[in-house]
């Protein structure tokens, strides 16, 4: 095939190019003799052919085989042949199909799919956890309540413990639900948190609800607080939530007369809240999944069953939209260490003369 006539196309294709430029769609252009006449930049980063394959062959160019083939389908076929190709970190959608103006060649398009991908992933696994973390106490629920039915309400303790049990088990639900909307609400929310000075006393109010489950496990509770502490910049409500689900986490998974810590202190312009527990620990594997929704850890930190693994995503959002960070530091066996890092609330004064 003569230059000449594929040089004519090449505004065409160019000025297409220049329509996808910024998306994740690329184009190439492979004549008959599996020359690249033409070749958007995506398209070179998405299918690993090398800087300067215009003009060249695309078996010169370093190119996944599969790409070859599929050429090949092409330019022996009418119709458009699609294919999905999966690499270590990407997704690819590629469709070709034969021209034969202004020569004969074959025509691809390639876009990155991983990110739809992994959304798509992300939303069947999000079903099918929601699925299982209802499923349990329905079925708990429907046993305790055949049960019931059966004979049990005629005895009058047996009836009342079964009866109890229930209600737990709706108390859990409706607590999951709760917890699903709220996030929900915050993945959402485009308007930013309320902006407030929010002494760090305030948030230790909400530790108070935990008080039960602490007393009842005779966990030593210490609280490392300088009374200079700056405020935080932010909502109460949100960081109290914050603290409250961190504390909770270190009660459930410290044995019994173990100490939980809560420190603040300062640090380049933001208040940093330590919760420290001397409980199981976390696995090294386990840290970076710890903030996902639905994430539970090894059985050693499943030993009570409670949770709906979605107190942490919130936590992790929560501070995100406040500007802060999250981190955790843990040691099987040592304990474990959540940091979230918030803006300081800084008083700006006007100089008097």
């Amino acid at each position: 095939m003569e230059n000449g006539e594929w040089t004519a196309s090449m505004p065409l294709a160019q000025a297409l190019a220049e329509v996808l430029e910024g998306s994740e769609e690329g184009l190439l252009l492979v004549d008959e003799d599996g020359v690249i006449r033409f070749a958007s930049a995506t398209a070179l980063r998405h299918l690993d052919l090398r800087d300067g394959a215009v003009g060249c062959a695309v078996t010169e160019c370093h190119a996944d085989f599969r790409l070859v083939r599929m050429l090949a389908a092409a330019g022996s076929t009418d119709e458009v042949v699609e294919r999905h190709w999966t690499s270590a970190d990407r997704e690819l959608s590629v469709r070709a199909r034969g021209v034969s103006r202004p020569g004969r060649g074959v025509l691809v398009w390639v876009r990155n799919e991983t990110r739809v991908r992994h959304l798509e992933k992300m939303r069947r696994d999000f079903i099918s956890n929601v699925s299982h973390e209802l499923r349990t106490p329905l079925a708990a629920m429907r046993v305790m309540a055949e049960t019931l039915l059966a004979g049990a309400l005629e005895d009058g303790p047996a009836a009342q413990e079964f009866v109890n049990r229930i209600g737990l088990e709706v108390e859990q639900m409706t607590q999951m639900v709760e917890e699903l909307l709220e996030l929900s609400a915050l993945e959402g929310e485009q308007h930013p948190m309320p902006d407030e000075a929010v002494p760090v006393v305030d948030l230790l109010i909400a530790i108070d609800r935990l008080r039960p489950l602490i007393d009842e496990k005779q966990i030593n509770l210490v609280f490392d607080v300088p009374d200079d502490i700056p405020p935080i910049r932010g909502d109460v409500a949100h960081l109290q939530h914050v603290l409250r689900n961190l504390v909770h986490n270190a009660v459930k998974f410290t044995s019994a007369r173990g100490t939980i810590t809560v420190a603040a202190a300062t640090c380049d312009g933001t208040v940093e809240l330590r919760c420290t527990d001397t409980g199981v620990g976390i696995r090294s594997d386990d840290l970076p999944r710890i903030f996902e929704r639905f994430w539970k850890a090894d059985s050693s930190r499943r030993r009570d069953g409670e949770g709906s693994g979605l107190g942490l995503a919130i936590a992790r959002h929560v501070v995100a939209a406040h500007h802060g960070t999250i981190r955790v530091e843990s040691e099987v066996g040592r304990g474990t260490t959540f940091v979230v890092a918030l803006p300081a609330w800084i008083e700006v004064r006007s100089a008097t003369a």
